[in-house]
């Protein structure tokens, strides 16, 4: 490798199509294909296998001079342009004097660039009918890009309107089309970069990328597909036809692809519209040329890389190159054509009418993997790139201008010192590989390119690219570059890796890994043979010149080597050596599972993704590991209590999370508290873990686990931390569930009346995890207030739990009744909650703990708190109408226990009176005693409501309430009401006597009565004045 020399040429010498290629390089780096094809039909079960020599001299240099038309077909990137033009530089050595040999080059891929083509060949100059070469010279005008693809569109709107076939749609669906491809939204979607009209535009214009994609420039299914917000967007404006068509489509699955086949049959239309040309144009230019060189004398051998570069008018083109110029055609005066037409399988089946297909003489086709088991033909690819971008382009010019013999095929002078992998090309022709080694090579085209992508294309722009630049121009970095799928080469042994990482720097230990396991046999093993030292597989001095770092092998005996014997290869046979039978070594079935999942586990280091839950071995092994350090090893690895972390939150996110997730991991990554970067450390750990739940069947019983150990052990001291503070730590907030029932049990005891202080720091710590909890009883508290104690008593038991269990130390694992409690820690929150009048900040309480059984004691706390402010104000609404219906009846403002006692005295001097009165009226002397002997109790309640209402602190209030006062003075109002309903009941009996009084002339019954009825109404008047009395 000439480096200087290659950092100017690789972009000249590495074309990922060769039609750009100089003629110099492309003879330089041409490899012979060995595996063509032959077939005589296309659906034909044998197929004849020749070298591109055999089949040269065979088919194209035509010495029975018949009339042929050969198709040459491949995938893209195959080597059918690539073919086609070796045919060509042959041809121009071989063809005999009286055979006319026009090349039409692949050019930019586009109609316009072909024309051009074909107005450079003087044959095309000297038709006679030079009103059609006026229209070909017109066709090549450059035409803006964005107004060409306007027209384009524009023109199958114009074709469709103009249709009268309905074999395909009828009239109605033609104009619903209409409508629908005028409607803005349809007409951009079908505009859009590689959409339909791109791909259409791209075939008729003039091509300044140079892009010569193998892309048919037709409708495809999915041009026409739309889903239901497309078409409920479309009922905002769009035309009535215009959403029946989409409609349509909707309902009718095989719609789109009856839209696209009809869109297709106007294409040819569309394109020769737009490129100026007329119907027949094309045809006749061939036919004139055909004409004119049999006038000549002459016959014709015709060379299209790619019929696509015909697009609009390559049935015009296929009609003149299946036409004979024998038989019922010999009258036309036209040469004997042999034609070499390169295209694609899938635009031969849907491009070419059967009429064109059955005219075909011969199919040449070249397979994906054109290289097949020839290992050689592939080494003398690279080694021939490598080598012609080493030498300066004027180099390759002279031998090219002096026959291309391999004989003076010039080779350069290498950079390197030590003596790399060869491949001869021919005697005493050999070309150096470096920086590749042939097994580098191999990897790589195995590893890199998807088997329908192992063809040269892709193996010069993937492989032989990709590598070069990187060493050319970041040689310190080499090999860096991208090596998909580079877990398919296994290393040697289990521990290659971490002995690489053990012993080179960090930064450059992927490299030295890389070259080990793509370059060399994929060990650490060290060796000298024949007086060279060898690692890795590899000489040492392949090290040196690449800069690569050196390490300390382990020692041991050479290797398997895995060595590729040279194929001789006939000069002129297709014959292909096959390759060495592979030796299989038999595998351990648990370092296989091993080994699988180490593949894997480097696959997601690479910038893959870790799909954990998968059914695949490899995955359930990796989800195995996985579950074994979340569920087993980090809750025995960290003593979490002298950590100090509560075994009861230490539960609750364990039966919900994962103490551990990875980056790029497919599945469940969010139930993951902590995600671990896609890192070397990480695949250590997970390689460890993948060993004890395989190699070790669920121990660490296996070859060399003490280094799986002591990698696990430094890397939990690592992450421990970490680990713990996702475990007690969200949004920067300490765990704060036990806060929450703290606050929430205090609240319970305050409104059930189990806490009867005034002052909420007067909750004994104590109540908090005593057996306190109570069933609701009758209480004459507020509808808010109950509703609240029965949402506490949904919960009750719940929160008294995360109470006694938070603060619970466990000794042992052995259950027990006993609870030994961290009464330090406990007393300490206790008093931080009371101190906070039970508050804990919104914007705390906001935050989302991420453990759904912690969440849900916060959840309930917030539930209750939030309630508080409207509890106490409807205990204070309904205390102040209570008071106001005592009022009606007495002061009870000052009143203490001496006033209710006088009270209940007059009370039943009042009921006394009327039972000796005979009126019919009995007090209730259970109540009215009950009361008179908790006359001491009522008084106080009459002044802890009066201070409930004129709190002004909602969890002051309900204090106040705790006892429930109001059920007191309650007690008081019904007795209130009572007597005063008798006293008017009096009131109207003594009326009634007074008026039924008779009186007689003595005057003595008179007098009885009179005294009588005096002393009722005196007692009544006492009763019915008590409401003013000052009790």
């Amino acid at each position: 490798m000439n480096s200087e020399i290659a950092k100017s040429r690789i972009g000249e010498v590495i074309r990922i199509d060769t039609v750009t290629s100089t003629q110099a390089d492309f003879l330089a780096t041409h490899v012979p294909i060995q595996n063509i094809y032959i077939r005589k039909k296309w659906d034909s079960k044998s197929d004849k296998v020749m070298s591109e020599e055999k089949v040269f001299n065979k088919y194209v240099l035509n010495t029975e001079n018949e009339h042929q038309f050969i198709i040459v077909i491949g995938s893209s990137g195959a080597g059918k342009s690539h073919l086609i033009r070796w045919f060509a530089a042959r041809l121009e050595q071989a063809a005999p004097e009286n055979e006319v040999v026009l090349f039409v080059r692949r050019s930019d891929n586009s109609l316009k660039g072909t024309i051009k083509q074909l107005l450079e060949l003087p044959e095309v100059a000297n038709i006679p009918n030079k009103a059609v070469y006026d229209r070909l010279v017109r066709a090549t005008s450059t035409i803006d890009n964005k107004k060409l693809k306007d027209m384009i569109y524009q023109n199958f709107i114009v074709e469709i309107k103009n249709d009268e076939n309905d074999e395909i749609l009828s009239n109605n669906e033609k104009k619903r089309l209409v409508e629908l491809l005028q409607y803005e939204q349809f007409q951009l979607k079908l505009m859009e970069e590689e959409g339909a009209i791109d791909r259409i535009y791209q075939k008729v214009a003039e091509n300044e990328t140079g892009d010569s994609r193998d892309v048919m420039a037709l409708f495809e299914t999915s041009d026409f597909e739309v889903d239901v917000n497309f078409c409920d967007d479309m009922r905002n404006g769009a035309a009535k036809n215009a959403i029946k068509m989409a409609d349509a489509i909707l309902a009718d699955d095989e719609m789109p692809e009856r839209l696209a086949d009809y869109m297709n049959t106007l294409v040819n239309k569309v394109i020769q519209t737009c490129a100026g040309l007329e119907p027949g144009d094309f045809e006749q230019v061939f036919v004139e040329i055909r004409k004119e060189i049999k006038r000549q004398g002459k016959n014709l051998t015709l060379l299209i890389e790619d019929i696509t570069a015909f697009t609009g008018v390559n049935v015009a083109l296929l009609n003149v190159l299946t036409t004979e110029h024998t038989g019922m055609y010999e009258s036309q005066e036209l040469c004997r054509i042999s034609s070499i037409v390169g295209t694609t399988e899938k635009y031969f089946n849907v491009n070419f009418m059967d009429n064109h297909k059955d005219r075909v003489t011969q199919f040449f086709v070249i397979p994906n993997d054109v290289f097949g088991e020839d290992q050689n033909s592939l080494y003398e690819f690279v080694g021939r790139y490598l080598n012609a971008m080493s030498l300066r382009s004027d180099i390759l010019d002279d031998w090219a201008k002096n026959g291309a013999s391999i004989k003076e095929y010039p080779i350069h002078k290498g950079e390197e010192k030590f003596t790399w992998d060869t491949i001869e090309i021919a005697k005493g022709k050999e070309l150096s590989l470096f920086p590749f080694t042939k097994k580098a090579i191999t990897n790589l085209y195995m590893c890199i390119l998807q088997p329908d992508y192992r063809t040269p294309r892709y193996l010069l722009r993937d492989v032989i690219e990709r590598a070069m630049r990187n060493y050319l121009f970041k040689k310190e970095s080499f090999p860096e570059f991208a090596i998909e799928r580079i877990n398919d080469i296994p290393f040697e042994s289990l521990y290659v890796s971490t002995y690489i990482h053990q012993q080179v720097e960090e930064s450059q230990a992927d490299r030295v890994e890389r070259f080990i396991r793509v370059w060399g046999n994929a060990s650490d093993l060290e060796y000298e043979e024949n007086g060279t030292k060898y690692l890795g597989g590899m000489p040492i001095g392949f090290f040196d010149d690449l800069g690569i770092p050196k390490f300390t092998g382990r020692k041991g005996n050479k290797s398997v080597k895995v060595s590729v014997e040279p194929i001789t290869r006939p000069q002129d046979g297709p014959d292909i050596a096959p390759p060495p039978e592979p030796v299989t070594p038999k595998v351990d079935p648990a370092m296989s599972d091993f080994l699988l999942g180490q593949r894997t586990l480097q696959i997601w280091i690479d910038g893959g993704e870790l799909n954990v839950g998968a059914t695949t071995k490899d995955v359930v092994n990796i989800t195995k590991a996985r579950d074994e350090i979340n569920k087993r090893f980090l809750i025995s690895a960290i003593n979490w209590q002298v950590e100090g972390i509560s075994l009861d939150n230490l539960n609750r996110v364990k039966a919900t999370k994962d103490f551990i997730g990875f980056e790029r991991q497919k599945r469940a990554a969010k139930n993951a508290l902590t995600i671990l970067p896609a890192d070397r450390e990480t695949q250590g750990v997970l390689e460890a873990f993948l060993a004890y739940v395989t190699l070790g069947n669920g121990s660490w019983n296996f070859e060399n686990s003490a280094m799986m150990v002591y990698r696990v052990q430094t890397w939990v001291e690592k992450w421990k931390k970490t680990i713990i503070d996702s475990v007690n730590i969200f949004e920067n907030q300490v765990v704060d569930y036990q806060d929450c029932a703290i606050a929430t049990e205090m609240i319970r005891e305050i409104l059930q009346g189990v806490f009867t202080g005034t002052k909420v720091e007067g909750i004994p710590s104590i109540n908090l995890m005593a057996k306190n909890l109570k069933k609701p009883v009758q209480n004459s508290h507020c509808p808010e207030w109950n509703s609240l104690v029965s949402m506490l008593l949904n919960n009750d038991e719940k929160v008294k739990d995360v109470i006694t269990q938070y603060y619970n130390i466990i000794q042992g694992n052995l259950k027990s009744s006993q609870v030994f409690i961290r009464a330090t820690e406990f007393n300490a929150d206790v008093r931080k909650i009371q101190k906070a009048k039970l508050l804990i900040p919104n914007e705390q309480i906001l935050l989302k703990d991420p453990i759904p059984q912690r969440r849900e004691i916060r959840e309930i706390y917030e539930k209750v708190y939030t309630r508080i402010s409207k509890v106490a104000e409807a205990e204070k609404e309904k205390a102040k109408r209570l008071l106001e219906q005592i009022g009606m009846y007495l002061d009870y403002e000052d009143i203490d226990d001496e006033d209710i006692e006088d009270l209940i005295d007059k009370v039943k001097a009042f009921y006394e009176t009327a039972s000796n009165s005979l009126v019919n009226i009995h007090g209730n002397i259970q109540v009215l005693d009950g009361i008179k002997k908790d006359a001491k109790t009522i008084s106080v309640a009459f002044g802890e409501v009066e201070k409930g209402i004129a709190s002004k602190d909602d969890l002051d209030t309900l204090l106040m309430f705790s006892k429930d006062p109001m059920s007191k003075l309650e007690r008081v109002l019904a007795m209130l009401q009572t007597v005063q309903k008798d006293a008017e009941y009096v009131a109207r009996d003594v009326e009634k006597r007074r008026c039924n009084i008779f009186v007689d002339n003595g005057g003595d019954l008179s007098t009885r009565y009179e005294e009588s009825r005096n002393k009722i109404e005196s007692d009544s008047k006492a009763v019915m004045d008590w409401k003013v009395m000052k009790c």
